[in-house]
């Protein structure tokens, strides 16, 4: 068989007659299309013992490109995230520099601002390390047998005072008795707090969100379900993805880490999580748990 019959790619068989015809060393990076495929070919002469025969090495470096294009994404969604907070900080420190300090009120309102910028770069660094700490294995687990309904009171409560500025009505609906779950209740109410906090910013004054709990088969479904603004198709695939939040009209702070934990806690517990939308319809947040 021919070199083009093995390989398909001309730019191989071009590298091959180069090597052959310079005879010194060629290599070639070559991005397969249609296959999302990323090679790299050295082609090696053999020299005199040998004349005219050439050695071809082909490596595929498919996964260390993905890596290198998601360290290049990470760089840039930390730049974009530091870089707001920080110019804002810079803003406020300016003016209260060029005198805004001879007026009391001005600046304590400036140092409220630089306050709350301070507090988004400390959740951003937090969640960061959190995030860090999941994916690698370093933040165990505490599962046990536990009745679900505690940790879904627990959640609600605490997030009820945070619903009552917003406007919302909070409400858990889910049957009583629940069978019991294997989980780490710290853990799973970090998850649903964090869904709940989610609902709540993107659901208007006047709107609902519903707390559920329902058994299916070996597992336990839990839901947050909200009235707010819903989220677009385009964004919906990837809203578990870290740093990304979708349409910026309606990314309303945050750092685009939230739903990643979630995801990561989550499957940690061997669990799914998903979430179905329609735009000005409102959004469900799903998860599983394992039965005991």
């Amino acid at each position: 068989r021919s070199l083009i019959e093995i390989v398909r790619q001309h730019q191989f068989v071009e590298l091959w007659q180069a090597c052959r015809r310079q005879e010194s060393p060629q290599s070639l990076s070559l991005e397969v299309a249609g296959e999302h495929l990323f090679i790299q070919a050295v082609a090696t002469p053999l020299g005199q013992e040998m004349e005219g025969a050439v050695v071809m090495v082909f490596q595929d470096l498919t996964r260390l490109r993905r890596l290198e294009n998601i360290r290049r994404d990470f760089v840039s969604n930390i730049s974009h995230e530091l870089r707001t907070p920080l110019a804002s900080l810079k803003a406020l420190a300016e003016t209260l520099n060029a005198g805004a300090l001879e007026d009391p009120p001005a600046a304590r309102r400036f140092l409220r601002q630089m306050e709350t910028e301070i507090d988004n770069l400390t959740q951003l660094v937090q969640e960061l390390l959190e995030l860090s700490r999941i994916e690698s294995g370093r933040a165990p687990l505490d599962v046990h047998e536990i009745d679900p309904l505690a940790f879904l009171r627990q959640a609600t409560e605490r997030m009820q005072v945070q619903a009552e500025r917003a406007g919302l009505t909070l409400r858990l609906d889910c049957p009583t008795p629940l069978p019991t779950v294997r989980a780490d209740p710290g853990r799973i109410q970090q998850v649903l707090m964090n869904l709940i906090h989610n609902a709540i910013k993107f659901t208007p004054p006047g709107g609902t969100i519903t707390v559920t709990a329902r058994p299916f088969g070996r597992e336990l479904i839990i839901s947050v379900q909200d009235t707010g603004v819903g989220i677009s198709p385009e964004d919906l695939p990837r809203i578990f993805e870290r740093f990304y939040k979708g349409d910026r009209s309606r990314s309303g702070g945050g750092t685009g880490l939230g739903l990643s934990i979630a995801r990561h806690l989550v499957e940690a517990h061997g669990g799914r999580i998903w979430a179905t939308s329609q735009v000005n319809q409102g959004s469900t947040f799903s998860f599983t748990l394992p039965l005991a």
